[in-house]
């Protein structure tokens, strides 16, 4: 039998195929960038290379300083900003608001889809369906706000009470010798083992070891850099759900079995929620049987514990730290801030904690507060939402349907016409000396801090808890100094903060004759 000849006479070659793929790939990527460049977008300026192309941020995010860079971008290109080729950042508060409304159209954007815990299952953060969302957002408000959490506020006392007696042990600098302590992971150590309390039903040791367990925070800090990027190329997000699939790929994620990190916490979480059905348990009121007393499953349970000891305790742990730091290099706010605590508590022994019901009263104090939130919000994260198919007017200009859009929270927060011309400075006292209207217009700028709407931040009432207590009790009993003025801290933005090397010397205050008790 003849052979076949399978070389066609009139057929290109190999060589003039692969010429035409590349001419057809120049020309289609020339088109691309011309629409993108000079018309898609063209209205909103921006750095160049994010016209077309998301390189400008991924460099932003590679700096580990984001939040300083899309400042920058906002302060010299005006208040909406192009940052890629179909997304604008802005720092304008008002266009945020509309962005978040109850009434808006706006969708969550894929971003959030990198934030997942489970490729295949979305948690309260990361969930993009509007419906799906707020049925969480029912299931977990209580558990959140406190209202279902029995002796919320002894809860934190004991947590407070074994890290304040690990510093008076430990830590503590005399007249004769110095301690520098690093004050950034341990409080970051107090907030894991509070909210591990309140969702196991008890520590993980985190206090009384003063380290890390189960390299939970090695895991965190090995990590984020990497989610942040895969948050700028979010394809990646589908590459993540394929490997998932496939078993012999699926171990470089997070296991139940796994022995530290993140599996090593799902594990903890499942182990506590099956001795919730165990014959012999003893029901107690905390997070995890509010979640399930309004209908959570399981499943659901464990990835939403493990998001509540990361979002719970990291974004309060750098809240507490970024106020901190500017108290302490505050002279003339140091002193009049300690003067109203030590007031306020000179008749209350200090072998019983602050209360919150006198800390959230002092108006100095929570001034304080609110400045150091202003000044250094906990969560950076663009947190991108999407135009609705019809667009919408930003700015006075008409932006397409499937923009995304994120908000620059640092300068949304530094918003000179709301806060003045003095809005980079740390100065509690605008919060006190200001006209009514103008408070209002501060507070409802501020207030986008925590989202708003059907997105606002379910922990506000358990972080002001705990952030308002910490001051109060750490300023009526110590004195706190910096060790380095010109290098307090290493402080690396990933969307949230990565931070350490904060070291301070601690003392015992000062007892004068006009605090001591009546």
């Amino acid at each position: 039998m003849a052979l076949i000849d399978l070389e066609l006479p009139n057929a290109p070659s190999l060589g003039l195929l692969g010429l035409l793929f590349l001419v057809g790939y120049v020309l289609y990527f020339t088109i691309y960038v011309f629409y993108t460049r000079f018309y898609h977008l063209r209205q909103f300026p921006g750095p160049s290379l994010g016209a077309y192309s998301r390189l400008w941020l991924l460099k932003a995010m590679r700096s580990e300083q984001s939040a300083e860079w899309f400042q920058e971008v906002n302060n010299k290109y005006g208040s909406i900003a192009r940052i890629g080729p179909n997304l604008l950042v802005t720092s304008d508060p008002d266009t945020w608001r509309k962005v978040l409304g109850i009434r808006s159209n706006y969708e969550r954007g894929s971003w959030f889809d990198c934030l997942r815990i489970d490729p295949h299952r979305a948690n309260l953060i990361t969930e993009r369906d509007r419906s799906k969302h707020n049925a969480l957002r029912y299931q977990m408000a209580s558990g959140y706000d406190g209202k279902d959490i029995e002796g919320l506020e002894a809860t934190i006392d004991n947590n407070m009470r074994e890290w304040i007696a690990y510093i008076e042990h430990n830590s503590l600098s005399s007249p004769q010798a110095m301690k520098p302590f690093d004050i950034a992971r341990s409080i970051q150590w107090l907030d894991f083992d509070l909210i591990c309390q309140l969702c196991f039903g008890h520590k993980l040791g985190f206090i009384a070891n003063h380290s890390d367990r189960y390299d939970f925070q090695k895991t965190l800090d090995e990590r984020l850099p990497i989610v942040e990027q895969i948050g700028v190329l979010t394809e990646f997000g589908s590459i993540l759900r394929f490997i998932s699939r496939v078993p012999f790929l699926n171990q470089v994620l997070p296991s139940v079995k796994d022995k530290s990190g993140v599996g090593k916490i799902l594990g903890l979480a499942r182990t506590a929620i099956d001795a919730r059905y165990m014959p012999d348990f003893v029901p107690r009121k905390d997070l995890l049987a509010a979640w399930l007393d309004r209908g959570m499953d399981r499943s659901q349970a464990e990835t939403e514990m493990v998001i509540a000891l990361f979002a719970g305790s990291d974004t309060t742990a750098t809240a507490i730290r970024g106020i901190l730091l500017y108290i302490i290099t505050s002279p003339p706010v140091y002193t009049r801030l300690i003067s109203e605590i030590r007031a306020a508590y000179k008749n209350q022994s200090q072998s019983e904690l602050a209360s919150y019901a006198i800390a959230r009263n002092l108006p100095y104090l929570h001034a304080c507060i609110k400045e150091g939130l202003r000044l250094f919000p906990p969560v950076t994260a663009l947190r991108q939402r999407v135009t609705p198919p019809e667009g919408d007017i930003l700015g006075g200009i008409h932006v397409p349907g499937g923009v995304d859009i994120g908000v620059n929270i640092r300068g949304l927060l530094r918003h000179e016409a709301t806060f003045g011309t003095d809005a980079d400075m740390f100065r509690p006292e605008r919060w006190l000396e200001t006209t009514q209207p103008q408070l209002r217009q501060m507070e409802r700028v501020h207030e986008l801090l925590f989202n708003m709407g059907t997105t606002r931040c379910l922990g506000i009432n358990l972080a002001m808890m705990m952030v308002h207590k910490f001051f109060a009790e750490v300023f009526r009993r110590w004195d706190i100094v910096i060790v380095n003025p010109t290098r307090p801290w290493d402080s690396r933005c990933h969307g949230v903060f990565q931070q350490k090397d904060f070291f301070v010397r601690i003392t015992s205050r000062s007892i004068h004759v006009d605090d001591k008790p009546a």
